[in-house]
């Protein structure tokens, strides 16, 4: 491969990468928006909690905002995840808390960052 070649590869890979932890970055910043916004509308909200791909190396470009919410009514579910999704770019996966085993629980928590 000529140098040129090699160099514009080199930059372009370089790039997406700074791209992408750039998107991580924004992806905590709206998991942070996203709980102060939970909290706000159900008072009821006890522990929001990111957890996944977002808080490691494991992020890509497909990779959504993983969120652990611990005292929203079930009835609340859809609303929960579209203001979430309102507070930055990423698609949103919420699970309730009360909706998990203990030991699925347990083991998300193990790896999560509270908000």
């Amino acid at each position: 491969m000529p140098v040129h070649a090699q160099r514009y590869w080199e930059q372009r890979l370089e790039e997406d990468r700074r791209l992408l932890e750039e998107r991580r970055q924004n992806g905590l910043k709206q998991a942070q928006a996203a709980a102060k916004a939970l909290r706000r509308q159900w008072p009821t909200v006890r522990a929001v909690h990111c957890f996944g791909s977002v808080l490691g190396d494991g992020f890509r470009d497909h990779s959504d905002l993983d969120l652990l919410v611990d005292g929203l009514p079930p009835e609340a579910l859809l609303d929960a995840v579209s203001l979430a999704e309102q507070a930055g770019d990423l698609p949103v996966d919420l699970k309730r808390g009360e909706d998990l085993s203990d030991d699925l629980r347990a083991r998300l928590l193990r790896t999560s960052q509270p908000l």
